[in-house]
């Protein structure tokens, strides 16, 4: 096993906000805005990476949630499968953080990185 990156643990806490945003959207916009400022002036490359594929997926939940409240009740499979998604992505960028791992996110980490590339 590799040599813990120095902010590994700015990583992780991008992907704990994850589990925050289903407890409530204010929460997860203050844990992950805490791993970016904590990261702003550091610029460290391990956890820029993880907290632009952190914001992606929060983007992503954010966007699902707000209009699945406009889709009929008999029509929630799609948005409930779409979070069920994000969710899994967010664990799996979680695991990628702890294994001292760059690891995209399937079909979707590259444009993470590129749309976010102003976290530094």
């Amino acid at each position: 096993m590799s040599k813990n990156p120095p902010a590994k643990n700015l990583a992780i806490l991008a992907y704990a906000s994850a589990i925050f945003l289903y407890i409530h959207f204010i929460v997860f916009v203050a844990v992950f805005g805490i791993a970016v400022i904590l990261n702003y002036n550091k610029g460290n490359k391990f956890a820029s990476f993880h907290i632009r594929q952190m914001f992606g997926i929060g983007i992503i939940a954010v966007i699902i949630s707000v209009f699945s409240g406009a889709i009929p009740e008999d029509q929630l499979l799609l948005p409930l499968i779409i979070i069920t998604m994000m969710v899994l992505l967010a664990l799996l960028g979680l695991v990628s953080a702890l294994r001292n791992q760059q690891d995209l996110l399937p079909y979707i980490g590259k444009y993470f990185q590129e749309w976010f590339n102003f976290i530094k």
